[in-house]
């Protein structure tokens, strides 16, 4: 069962790398994020370690529920809801991750945990997300499967107390919360949530 999730989080986070719609973005990482709790849940019931299970309802509902419905707020009134502008292509975008991927299964052989593995995938589509793509939303977006990346790492390799878990957690949605407010002032104030054009602007 957990290798099955994992290949569906592997999956959702190559697919990830090259959409160009904000929406499909978002529910990529809805269900990247569902899968990553059901994986805690099913370590939770085979292992009887109850910090699986806490890690199971922090993820689903923050990064499922809330973090989701944040991200679609923020983005309801936005012209543009998707990328136009990409620095990199869907294609390369693909290329690279495909690439890392392989690089990833090669260094990392001698480590028999595809948890650790996919992770680390995790990591760099986030990176790629966060360095190709101009809107803010799409780099927070980003920022957020970095986080699962990490969350992935912890469930392999480390046991993390649950007060950490919850500050990780809730640290990520007040992040959520705070680029949400940001990306509806700046699109409302600038009608845009380019990062390029922003970047532009003088005092």
């Amino acid at each position: 069962m957990v290798e099955v999730l994992v290949s569906f989080i592997l999956i959702s986070g190559i697919a990830m790398s090259g959409f160009r719609r904000v929406n499909l973005l978002n529910r990529g990482f809805a269900l990247q994020s569902l899968s990553i709790a059901l994986v805690c849940l099913v370590k939770g019931y085979t292992s009887g370690e109850y910090h699986y299970y806490i890690l199971f309802l922090l993820t689903l509902i923050t990064k499922v529920i809330i973090i989701p419905f944040i991200i679609d707020r923020s983005i309801k009134d936005t012209k543009k809801k998707r990328e136009t502008e990409l620095i990199l292509s869907g294609n390369w975008s693909y290329i690279l991750l495909g690439i890392s991927v392989a690089l990833c299964f090669v260094f990392l052989r001698d480590f028999s945990d595809y948890l650790f593995k996919v992770g680390c995938i995790l990591i760099i589509t986030g990176i790629i997300l966060m360095m190709g793509r101009k809107k803010a939303v799409t780099q927070m977006i980003g920022l957020l499967t970095m986080e699962n990346g990490i969350v992935l790492f912890e469930i392999s390799m480390v046991k993390m107390g649950s007060i950490i878990e919850f500050g990780i957690v809730f640290e990520m949605l007040i992040m959520a919360m705070v680029m949400g407010v940001m990306v509806f002032r700046i699109n409302k104030t600038f009608d845009t949530i380019n990062t390029d054009y922003l970047s532009n602007l003088k005092e």
